[in-house]
């Protein structure tokens, strides 16, 4: 067992294995004034929405701007306006959604007949259907198909 407990590698391997230990708590143990700090990464400065801003995207929304102009009339990225402006974009959209639809309500209901049926297929579920049914002739034989092409 002595003969293990000498060998060189193992020493070797625990000594390493001391020395890792050791800078680790080194690091821990640390002030604050020894940390180096990272320099601040390069790019756009953060976006910080105001009422201004707000009212804009809110504005735009409701006549259905679509996301990508309004984030490139701020000057932002689509993302950034998500994230900013998420229910502006949403109560814009609903507006002008209802707005739409009360126009719509009001032609349907003083009588313009695509509005109603416009209505009726969208709001109602109305549907047009329609069903083609080939049954052959009534004693059984089949039907005789006349391909009409005007050469003789």
């Amino acid at each position: 067992m002595n003969e293990i407990d000498n060998n060189p590698v193992d020493i070797a391997v625990t000594n390493m294995v001391s020395d890792d230990i050791n800078s680790i708590v080194d690091i821990e143990t640390a002030e604050t004034s020894d940390v180096i700090e990272s320099p601040r990464k390069a790019g756009r400065p953060p976006h910080l929405p105001n009422a201004d801003t707000r009212n804009k995207v809110y504005m735009l929304s409701t006549v259905g701007t679509r996301h990508e102009d309004i984030a490139s009339v701020l000057g932002i990225t689509h993302d950034t306006l998500v994230k900013y402006y998420k229910e502006e974009l949403d109560n814009g959209r609903i507006e002008a959604n209802a707005s739409v639809a009360e126009t719509l309500f009001k032609q349907a209901k003083e009588g313009n007949t695509t509005a109603m049926i416009f209505w009726l297929k969208s709001r109602a579920r109305w549907k047009e259907s329609t069903q083609h049914e080939i049954s052959g002739n009534p004693d059984g034989t089949p039907i005789e198909v006349k391909i009409v092409t005007g050469i003789d």
